[in-house]
């Protein structure tokens, strides 16, 4: 078996972490600074990873980068990434943010909300598998 395919192997079958299903969260308002909400998690988690209702929590443009930097294709290399744009009011009440995320010739809009600060998220969206940070 080739390295990369080995790699990729090694990743998918590792657990997925634990999706967040309760609770509150620190999110950081551009015009209110930090504060503490408690979003709806069960309309949140009905959603796939990186869908518009279910953003990739991030902190930062830094954030956005860094995570799909770690993201990787079946055939175990990087996708090819870029920003589209924003996209208004998530599920958080911040703005989310997508990106172009493709592995060859197939392409997936992943959408990501950069305003938590804190939070590293573990999972991969759907079609990828991830690196550890």
């Amino acid at each position: 078996m080739r390295p990369a395919f080995a790699l990729a192997a090694v990743l998918l079958a590792l657990p997925a972490a634990a999706q967040q299903t309760s609770g509150s969260i620190e999110i950081e308002s551009m015009l209110e600074g930090r504060k503490t909400i408690t979003p709806d998690w069960a309309a949140i988690n009905a959603r796939p990873l990186g869908d518009k209702g279910n953003p990739v929590r991030v902190y930062r443009p830094t954030g956005q980068r860094v995570y799909l930097s770690r993201l990787t294709c079946a055939d175990g290399s990087a996708p090819t990434f870029s920003r589209i744009g924003s996209f208004g009011l998530g599920p958080y009440g911040t703005i989310v943010d997508a990106y172009n995320v493709a592995c060859g010739a197939s392409a997936s809009r992943v959408f990501m909300d950069m305003y938590h600060p804190d939070y590293v998220e573990r999972r991969p969206v759907p079609g990828f598998a991830i690196r550890a940070p």
